[in-house]
Formats: structure tokens, C-alpha cells, sequence
């Protein structure tokens, strides 16, 4: 697999997965929670998370990764994973409550095994350069026939 700085092609995304990057990027770089309606196979709920990343899963699928605030004071902390493609733009809000740092190891953020689509950027870092290791997404367009 490559890293960060050996990216593949650009990912191909549908309309809805498309917009649902462009607003959740913007509330990562923002560092703004969000609040969601998810079902997962454990559970049925609205989630408030710091959201800090998105990354294709082992199955090439878009996934959100973010600290559920409940985790927040918690010694071992279990970020969670939710697939973009079950994210409805309806049940979902970037909340104007903002916070300093995603509540999960520096290290989990900045050094991934999957290529980033994007992620928190910290005050240290070149933003140019974590820009640029960044996955391109392309909106496909349907052909009309």
C-alpha cells in the first residue's frame, strides 16, 4: 500500500459522498464537533464526536473517524469509524462548539497506513505540506443518454 507521500489515482466519489467530504473536511479543519444520526450493527443513535480524519477502510470505503465525546474522560479511548455512504445530510449538523485537539494520540492522526482524504492539521505543522498528502476526490458525473 502507499503512504501519504506516494498517492494513488484520484478516488472517484458519488454526489452525496462529494458534498459530504467538502463539509465534513471544512468542520475537521475548523476543529467544530458534529452531531449525527448513525446505525451501526452495536447501535442505533444520534453521536456528538471530534471528528479528526477520513480514510478509505479495508473494503475501499470512506469512513469518518472522530472521538464520541463520551469517550472524552474515559482512560482508553475508542474512536469511532462511521461510513460516509450511511451519513444522511438531513440528520446531520457541524455544531458551532469547537475544540483544541481530537482527544486521541498525535500519532493516530498524523501517521496513517491509508492514504488521507483529510485530516486536523496542528499548529506545528507546514499546512502546505499536509495539504499535498492529502487523496484527491473527483465527483463522478453521470452521462446522460
Amino acid at each position: 500500500m502507499k503512504t501519504n507521500g506516494e498517492l494513488e489515482e484520484t478516488m472517484k466519489v458519488s454526489p452525496h459522498i462529494y458534498e459530504l467530504i467538502k463539509r465534513l473536511c471544512q468542520a475537521i479543519r475548523e476543529r467544530r464537533l458534529l452531531y449525527f444520526y448513525y446505525e451501526s450493527k452495536r447501535r442505533k443513535a444520534w453521536r456528538e464526536i471530534r471528528p479528526y480524519m477520513i480514510i478509505p477502510n479495508d473494503k475501499g470505503n470512506l469512513e469518518l473517524v472522530g472521538l464520541p465525546i463520551e469517550e472524552l474522560n474515559k482512560e482508553k479511548k475508542q474512536a469511532g469509524h462511521y461510513l460516509l455512504d450511511q451519513l444522511d445530510m438531513e440528520q446531520f449538523q457541524v455544531l458551532d462548539e469547537t475544540f483544541d485537539n481530537p482527544g486521541v494520540p498525535r500519532r493516530i492522526v498524523v501517521i496513517t497506513q491509508k492514504p488521507v482524504i483529510c485530516r486536523s492539521i496542528y499548529a506545528d505543522e507546514d499546512e502546505k505540506e499536509v495539504l499535498k498528502a492529502w487523496q484527491k476526490v473527483q465527483l463522478i458525473k453521470h452521462s446522460q443518454k
